[in-house]
């Protein structure tokens, strides 16, 4: 946000990550209320907790550095000297997972989709964007409406990238329990509406050894369990780790 940034380019991985963690395991924890919804980005419904997990963003913030992106499905940026656009080019090597190629026009599809059809608050935190060009294949630039926003190009930076190809011939808007294709470290493996959600780890994930990722996403399944009342929830997690010890 303001040109200063902890990490060069040739940086192997974020400090507080250890490249060498092994992977493997299930992690599972507990959460209240049910879910009726796979899909995070609209009103209706109650989306399953840890759904955005199946998503990348174009930039990706470490843990570790305030108003710092950097590069996740963008390979590159360019901003403009008096901050009135930014330029985000497209990892060649980024891809969803069915296998399908990321593109410049899956970002101002995603873009367009959040606008029209997702929560109200997408409006009003992407109001400075005046427009979007798709440059080619594999560059896209946003317009501002306005100069000198330093904050904005993170915040566009942020926008979680959704498969056209996917989504183009259903409703967005319609709750149900389609399970979505996206393009992050973990996948739906199974659920049951209501009560359970299981995520596991892309094996050919195609960003886990680019430097924003490495030694990120270790488990090799992460499970939710629903309950209704914080306290059988309670109870149930601590009789597990009586189980265990």
């Amino acid at each position: 946000m303001y040109g200063d940034f902890k990490y060069t380019k040739d940086f192997t991985h974020f400090q507080y990550a250890n490249p060498n963690a092994p992977k493997g395991g299930t992690f599972k924890q507990a959460t209240i209320g049910s879910f009726d919804s796979l899909n995070p980005f609209i009103v209706k419904g109650n989306a399953a907790t840890g759904i955005g997990m199946i998503y990348d963003s174009l930039l990706k913030q470490s843990s570790d550095e305030p108003f710092t992106g950097y590069g996740l499905i963008a390979s590159s940026v360019k901003v403009a000297d008096d901050f009135s656009s930014v330029s985000f080019n497209i990892n060649p090597q980024a891809i969803f997972h069915d296998g399908v190629k990321i593109e410049a026009s899956d970002v101002k599809f995603s873009f367009d989709l959040l606008i029209e059809k997702g929560a109200p608050h997408f409006r009003s935190y992407y109001a400075g964007v005046k427009e979007v060009v798709i440059d080619s294949s594999s560059q896209v630039t946003f317009h501002f409406t306005e100069i000198g926003n330093r904050e904005l190009p993170l915040i566009i930076g942020q926008l979680p990238i959704l498969p056209e190809h996917f989504w183009s011939d259903k409703d967005f808007s319609k709750t149900d329990l389609i399970i979505p294709t996206g393009s992050g470290a973990y996948r739906i493996q199974s659920f049951k509406a209501g009560k359970r959600i299981t995520y596991e780890l892309v094996s050919d994930y195609w960003a886990k050894d680019l430097p924003v990722n490495k030694g990120l996403y270790n488990f090799e399944k992460m499970i939710f369990d629903y309950y209704r009342d914080d306290g059988v929830a309670l109870k149930l997690s601590s009789l597990a780790l009586l189980i265990i010890v």
